[in-house]
Parts: structure tokens; C-alpha cells; sequence
């Protein structure tokens, strides 16, 4: 009786111990990814250029095409996470934006250039690729380009979180006319870059998102 005893004790201990195996255990809880947004707009100061010692003032008609590429994010431990351009893009892409559209009422026109899925957690750093080659402003068309050595993916320190369905915004402000300065008969561009801002929101805006995108092709 004594030996049946145990077996039959044993085998209840098998089925309590293969069911708490069946219980996901807290540390492998993975949590919803939350939304980055990156927004870029040129400074709203810098509206002048001195091109062969006439100076130039921003208008409508003028342009200059940046070349937006291979955006991604850092977190503390150099993990990083790819940037797509909407919620529902696959692969990276290149885009292009003219960062001298400007208006009389509203000044430069702000652009999203990101909206990706990106894991909760602390971040430290984005790279994005910058590059343009010419600028239009007055009578001028100028070539344009980086300093030399120095490569188009830029690293842009700034500090944000992601939220388990949270939104996170990230707003740079580029200087167009700053940034360039002459050398020999083109200009070039150092992409002097800033954050001005970073802006967190709550579910709803994620809930907006996700709504949105069902217009969005695939």
C-alpha cells in the first residue's frame, strides 16, 4: 500500500509540474511596440544666402532637394531598430524633400519622415542618411555636397523612450542656408542639424495611427 501510495502522489506532481510549464513566465512577457515618429523642418531664422555679394532672401520658387535614407534608432545597450517611412512599409527606402518650401504665412513646411514600429525602451541615438546635390534659389543653380570624408548616414544624439502602445515624436531643425559655405564654384553642405524637440503621446494618437494607415498602399 505504502509503494502505491507514492506512485500515486508522483504522478500528481508530474501533471502540476507540466502544467506550470504551460505558464509563460513574466520574463518572457513581450510587450507591444510603440510608434517613432521623426519630423524635419528647416529653421524658420535662417531665410538668407549671399551668393557673389548679392544677398538672397527665401521665396517660393526656390528649392533644395534632401535625400532622406537608411534611418535607425539606437538604444543604451547599441541595439538598434530600423526606421521605415509609414507603419506599413517592409523596406527601407529613399525619399525626397524639398527643405526650402517655403510660405509667406506658415514659413518651411515641416516633413515626417518617419514612422516606424519601434521596441519599448531608452534610446540614445539616430542615424539618418542627409545628402542633396543642388540648390535652387534666384537666378542660381548650384551644385552642392558634403565636406569632404565625411559620410551621408549622420549619427544624431538625442535621449527618448518607447512606450508599449506610446507615441513618440521626434522634431529636427536643419539650417538650409547655415549649413553651406563656398569652396572653389560649388557650396557645401554641413547639415547643421538640431533637436528641438521631443513629444510623447498616449494611445489614442497610436490608435490614430494604425487607423490611418489602412489608407496607405502596401
Amino acid at each position: 500500500m505504502n509503494r502505491l501510495a507514492s506512485k500515486l502522489l508522483f504522478i500528481p506532481s508530474i501533471l502540476f509540474l507540466f502544467s506550470c510549464s504551460l505558464n509563460e513566465p513574466v520574463e518572457f512577457y513581450s510587450p507591444d511596440a510603440g510608434f517613432l515618429q521623426v519630423f524635419i523642418k528647416s529653421d524658420d531664422l535662417d531665410t538668407d544666402i549671399n551668393i557673389l555679394g548679392s544677398n538672397y532672401n527665401i521665396s517660393d520658387q526656390d528649392s533644395m532637394d534632401l535625400l532622406v535614407y537608411q534611418g535607425k534608432a539606437y538604444d543604451l545597450d547599441s541595439n538598434y531598430a530600423i526606421l521605415y517611412k509609414n507603419i506599413k512599409s517592409w523596406r527601407q527606402e529613399e525619399f525626397v524633400y524639398n527643405i526650402l518650401d517655403w510660405s509667406n504665412n506658415d514659413g518651411y513646411r515641416s516633413f515626417k519622415i518617419y514612422e516606424s514600429h519601434v521596441p519599448p525602451g531608452n534610446y540614445n541615438l539616430i542615424t539618418v542618411g542627409l545628402i542633396a546635390s543642388v540648390i535652387n534659389v534666384g537666378p542660381y543653380r548650384i551644385p552642392i555636397s558634403l565636406p569632404q570624408d565625411v559620410e551621408g548616414v549622420k549619427p544624431i544624439p538625442v535621449n527618448f523612450s518607447i512606450s508599449e502602445m506610446g507615441v513618440s515624436r521626434i522634431n529636427l531643425s536643419i539650417k538650409p542656408f547655415e549649413s553651406m559655405s563656398r569652396y572653389q564654384d560649388t557650396y557645401v553642405f554641413d547639415r547643421m542639424i538640431e533637436v528641438e524637440s521631443v513629444e510623447y503621446f498616449g494611445q489614442d494618437m497610436y490608435d490614430q495611427i494604425i487607423m490611418e494607415s489602412d489608407s496607405l498602399a502596401l
